[in-house]
């Protein structure tokens, strides 16, 4: 059976995410589309077991969207679920009642297609434990080199965290595999140690949202280094995070 891979999109009076439930269409996203609260509860309801995710405009009363998550929780409690709000930075307060409700990510405009595409991607990939700090992959546009043995592979940062990165790449490394990672961060290269998890391979049927590339562990991270990479995280954090 096909893995559900569903969003909940509660858009405002002003239909301000009709554009994005689009485009989340095109990454081969299925979408269940909102026009306010009420008619989200309704589809909560009758499609629980398949959203993965519930995209709200940041407007919408964040009291109605917790109450949406509680009830997906309640029909269907063992699937983890990512609250996004998108729209234009609120101001502190109403920051602060989005936390209150629970949402995790937050794409403030402006933002890109790569930044919408990695938010879904970590966010129909959820586990429970992802939602530990260090263990959320932030979306990033980072240029890497692996080396395995003499060989060399070129690879985008889509995602990263203190833990691990997920890499885009044509050509992925089998699982299993160790090897040298470069990650280029504004103030200089990043080199770990590091293990493919899992490797995602070319395919005419996988959607756009995931690309073609591979998970990999850190393995062994100088304190340096940790701590240099903590800090970035901390700056990409504040673009996503709530």
């Amino acid at each position: 059976m096909q893995e559900a891979r569903c969003a909940l999109v509660i858009d405002d009076d002003g239909a301000s995410l009709g554009e994005i439930a689009l485009r989340i269409l095109r990454l081969g996203i299925d979408v269940f589309y909102a026009k306010d609260p009420d008619e989200a509860r309704l589809l909560a309801q009758q499609e629980a077991t398949r959203i993965r995710v519930v995209l709200s405009a940041a407007t919408v009363d964040p009291e109605e969207v917790a109450r949406i998550r509680h009830a997906l929780h309640s029909l269907e409690p063992g699937i983890p679920r990512t609250l996004v709000a998108i729209g234009r930075r609120p101001d502190d307060e109403r920051r602060k009642s989005l936390q209150e409700a629970g949402v995790d990510w937050a794409l403030w405009e402006p933002y890109d297609e790569s930044a919408l595409r990695s938010v879904l991607s970590s966010a129909i990939a959820a586990r429970p434990e992802t939602t530990q700090r260090k263990q959320a992959r932030l979306p990033t546009m980072l240029l890497a080199r692996a080396f395995v043995g003499a060989r060399r592979h070129d690879a985008i940062v889509a995602t990263l965290s203190e833990a691990g990165a997920f890499l885009e790449t044509p050509s992925p490394i089998p699982e299993g595999a160790l090897m040298t990672l470069e990650i280029s961060l504004p103030d200089g290269t990043l080199q770990v140690k590091a293990r493919v998890v899992n490797a995602r391979y070319p395919s005419g049927d996988a959607p756009a949202y995931l690309p073609t590339g591979m998970g990999v562990e850190f393995t062994v991270i100088a304190l340096d280094v940790e701590e240099r990479l903590r800090r970035y995280l901390r700056e990409i954090e504040k673009r996503f995070l709530v």
